[in-house]
């Protein structure tokens, strides 16, 4: 689970960084609150991973990351991991809309869901450009800026390489270039 951990953290710290540097939250009064409680929620204490506020339009998007193990018993989307976490997560949080609901926000409650293996869910460019308002261009170089950091060395890597196969499915070189 550490892996895994690690991989949710990495992903989320690049999304952070672009939902800050969005041309969206400069234009209005936007407020980004990451990985803290809802003000004034009564009840346990929630802690989306990420709250953007737009006081001018009276908007909010709940979004929350997660990082599922891939697994899908048939060709069917909606059994999947995948879709079954993203569900989770939003019933987790349904509490959290309800809340903001009451307060007069417009809010959008949504998952990021992605496999342990880099798997994407179906909803995840939606939650990008509607909800957290990011542009395709910089959604396309956020995935490649994480995939460049996973390549680099000294990144965590399993010590032995024996017997596994690579990211494009070949087998892997034996002088660690590849």
């Amino acid at each position: 689970m550490d892996a895994v951990r690690t991989r949710h953290d990495e992903a989320f710290k690049v999304i952070e960084r672009k939902v800050a540097a969005s041309p969206g939250t400069h234009a209005d009064r936007v407020e980004l609150r990451v990985n803290q409680t809802v003000p004034s929620l009564p009840g346990p204490a929630l802690r989306p991973d990420l709250q953007v506020y737009n006081h001018s339009k009276r908007t909010v998007s709940v979004v929350d990351l997660a990082v599922a193990f891939e697994e899908q018993a048939t060709d069917d989307p909606r059994t999947s991991s995948l879709a079954w976490i993203a569900e989770l997560k939003r019933t987790k949080y349904d509490y959290v809309k309800r809340h903001l609901d009451r307060q007069g926000w417009t809010v959008h409650l949504s998952a990021l869901v992605y496999g342990s293996l880099g798997a994407v869910a179906d909803g995840n460019l939606a939650v990008y450009t509607k909800h957290l308002g990011l542009l395709n261009r910089r959604i396309w170089n956020m995935h490649c800026s994480m995939h460049r950091a996973r390549q680099r060395p000294g990144h965590s890597r399993p010590a032995s390489r024996d017997n596994q196969m690579t990211e494009t499915g070949g087998t892997p070189s034996h002088n660690g270039l590849r």
